[in-house]
């Protein structure tokens, strides 16, 4: 299977996809919670109604199917949301932290700006090859030499 070729973002670009990828991941993890709290439920449900098939007090057919269905449709809808943030050209990370990357230049070497959700802009990058949580703030005056 073919790469696709990845955009390259300016810093100026990659600012002013900020404030549709914040709103976006604001939903997308409000999403995801409910997803997890439902899935949670459901599993929970499954515990209780199989003790209670084995010890003989119910026979009877619950909703579970329904739910198990709700949750897969959950699943697609959650795929659906993560797949428009690609779709931007930007990497999302991590949803919790709201962890978003965009390839770029910096200094002239080959970088990737790094956001995270709460953060007033842009102000960290990664270098090529460095790990994930190896941000490097984009003004050396900045305090702090790497923030993970």
């Amino acid at each position: 299977m073919a790469q696709k070729k990845r955009k390259s973002f300016t810093l100026h670009e990659a600012h002013a996809l900020l404030p549709e990828l914040e709103k976006r991941l604001k939903h997308l993890r409000d999403k995801k919670e409910t997803y997890s709290r439902t899935h949670d439920l459901l599993f929970m449900h499954e515990l209780v109604c199989a003790a209670e098939r084995s010890h003989g007090l119910s026979d009877e057919t619950d909703d579970l199917e329904d739910g198990i269905h709700a949750l897969e449709d959950a699943i697609e809808d959650l795929a659906k949301d993560v797949e428009a943030i690609f779709a931007t050209g930007c990497l999302l990370r991590n949803i919790e932290r709201g962890h978003i990357e965009f390839f770029g230049s910096h200094d002239g070497m080959e970088v990737y700006f790094s956001w995270q959700l709460g953060e007033p802009e842009i102000g960290h990058y990664r270098p090529i090859g460095k790990k994930i949580h190896e941000r490097v703030p984009l003004d050396p005056k900045r305090p702090g030499k790497k923030k993970t």
